[in-house]
């Protein structure tokens, strides 16, 4: 499974790539969407490390 920071290195890498000479209109807006979506996926892991921690205080705490 990737982890927030790989998924912002791969978008951050592809977003790179689509701004290359040579790299036809249509390449690139493919890897903007691929990035877009390993940013928002990005962030979808950091929101489910969130709720897994803090189910994991409430756990503890006897809720």
């Amino acid at each position: 499974m990737q982890t927030a920071e790989e998924c912002r290195k791969l978008a951050s890498d592809y977003r790179r790539t689509a701004e290359e000479n040579g790299v036809s209109p249509r390449k690139a807006n493919l890897l903007r969407n691929i990035a877009n979506s390993l940013s928002g996926l990005a962030s979808q892991f950091e929101l489910l490390t969130a709720v897994a921690a803090e189910e994991s205080r409430d756990t503890t705490r006897g809720k």
